[in-house]
């Protein structure tokens, strides 16, 4: 997507932001404890500082997130941050730089092997319920 195409996309898309639940939560959650949480366990993530730059952790989650709640399997959830404007825009990955359906996998299995992905899903939730 080019950078273009993605700037007019975000003006259109704040204009009419009630129209994308997505992003409106997007705006809603807090999303720096989350990312701190992230940060903390990185070391446990990356063991390899060698080839390509890791994707941004809380992209990922934001991501699995996604699949999630849309009930997407890995490959549809690759081909949904191409082809839809509020996922990518939702997740904030660079707009030539979207992770694979097997990067997807792996990431989504590393939040899964302890209790990561439930205490980030319990920050979402307690953020949300004083919220409304």
């Amino acid at each position: 997507m080019s950078t273009f195409f993605r700037q007019t996309a975000q003006a259109m898309i704040a204009k009419h932001i009630d129209r994308f639940p997505l992003l409106k939560l997007d705006q809603v959650i807090d999303w720096q404890p989350i990312e701190q949480y992230l940060n903390r366990q990185r070391t446990r993530y990356l063991r390899d500082h060698r080839g390509r730059p890791a994707y941004p952790l809380l992209s990922m989650f934001k991501a699995v997130l996604l699949g999630q709640w849309h009930s997407l399997s890995d490959p549809e959830l690759e081909h949904s941050l191409i082809t839809r404007i509020d996922f990518n825009l939702f997740c904030r990955f660079d707009e030539l730089s979207i992770p694979d359906y097997s990067t997807l996998c792996r990431y989504r299995n590393w939040l899964a092997q302890d209790d990561t992905l439930s205490e980030l899903l319990k920050l979402i939730n307690c953020q949300l319920t004083e919220k409304t």
